[in-house]
């Protein structure tokens, strides 16, 4: 399993050390503090837990439809429901963009776009893969033009690794991307482009080997995102929930306590503009969400966790949180949200 996690749009990539630390962990969470021109704190929290399967899918080539539909049984243990498929189709194109390097071919073949998150379906030709093994590359890009963020608070992560072969011997991989967006800007509106750029064919190691470059090159592509994937999206005002769920300051003494000139805990968390979409949800509060899940409850009792968590200090001391789905949801089946042992209805 592979995990990747919430970076600045700096895009700073790990190194090849901490990157072998991360594939041992499991649904862990990390903060990064981040200094600006004006200097602003950003909390990119624990984001995404990409599920990539090995030798299960070494003689597959599922689409993006199929790998969801492998996702949500590794979540769920049921089966996508029809209202469901529908939504993942509505945020899906078809791109078909390739570029060359040398014998090298990668194409990007198709994209489902969400609030703040893409999946990516990728083919990589010209080269003998084994399919007992997985695949990457040495070094990538990955960013949205123009910055949604707009220069002010956001963050985003990515991880890129293959899932399977197709019956020609084309490699697939799936890239996943997340970004937390302060300014409530959606990737899916139509004013946006994905721009990705991938450096040297890799072979991935275990056990803290280091990967094996197969073939030196450079691969780039830009990709529109259509605005037809927009997602129906539910908002709620108000909401509070206790305050046992969030951290109100990073300098609060061992003791309970907080330091001097620190502002004091509440009794409760007040959450505002809170969205549900298809891929996340999202809300403004006066404190940081200390490590509670997201929950979102169906109307067949099927409960989805969040696999991931983003969230950025505003201007003002309050906090922008975001967390994500593992697969988009049909946002009218949710009848209410679960934050920690706090349950928000919808209806």
């Amino acid at each position: 399993m592979r995990n990747i996690y919430r970076e600045t749009f700096d895009q700073i990539r790990a190194s090849e050390q901490l990157r072998e630390e991360v594939l041992k962990m499991t649904k862990q969470e990390h903060i990064t503090t981040v200094k600006r021109r004006i200097p602003k704190t950003v909390l990119i929290a624990a984001a995404l837990a990409l599920v990539l399967a090995g030798t299960a899918l070494a003689v597959a080539s599922p689409t993006l439809r199929e790998w969801f539909e492998k996702k949500w049984a590794e979540e769920t243990s049921s089966q996508l429901k029809e209202s469901q498929s529908l939504v993942i189709d509505s945020l899906t194109q078809k791109v078909g963009i390739s570029d060359t390097s040398g014998e090298v071919t990668v194409t990007v073949d198709s994209i489902t776009v969400g609030t703040s998150q893409i999946w990516a379906l990728l083919d990589v030709e010209g080269w003998d893969f084994d399919r007992n093994a997985q695949y990457s590359f040495d070094r990538m890009r990955v960013e949205i033009v123009p910055d949604p963020s707009e220069g002010q608070h956001g963050g985003a992560g990515y991880g890129l690794d293959s899932i399977g072969f197709t019956e020609d011997g084309r490699c697939r991989m799936l890239l996943e991307f997340s970004a937390t967006i302060s300014t409530g800007n959606q990737l899916n509106s139509g004013d946006y482009a994905l721009e990705i750029d991938l450096n040297d064919l890799i072979r991935c190691r275990t056990g803290g080997a280091e990967d094996e470059i197969l073939y030196e090159g450079d691969w780039s592509f830009s990709i529109p995102l259509t605005p037809e994937s927009l997602s129906p999206v539910i908002t709620i005002d108000r909401v509070q929930l206790p305050s046992n769920q969030m951290v109100w300051d990073q300098t609060d003494d061992e003791d309970g306590g907080t330091a001097e000139g620190t502002a004091p805990r509440h009794a409760v968390a007040t959450l505002t503009d809170l969205q549900i979409t298809a891929t996340e949800v999202s809300f403004y509060c006066d404190g940081l969400m200390d490590r509670t899940r997201a929950t979102a409850i169906l109307a067949d009792g099927t409960e989805v966790e969040d696999h991931g968590r983003g969230g950025s200090r505003m201007e003002d001391g309050s906090w922008y949180v975001s967390f994500d789905w593992p697969v988009p949801l049909d946002v009218t089946d949710i009848i209410a949200i679960r934050f920690g042992d706090t349950e928000i209805p919808l209806n």
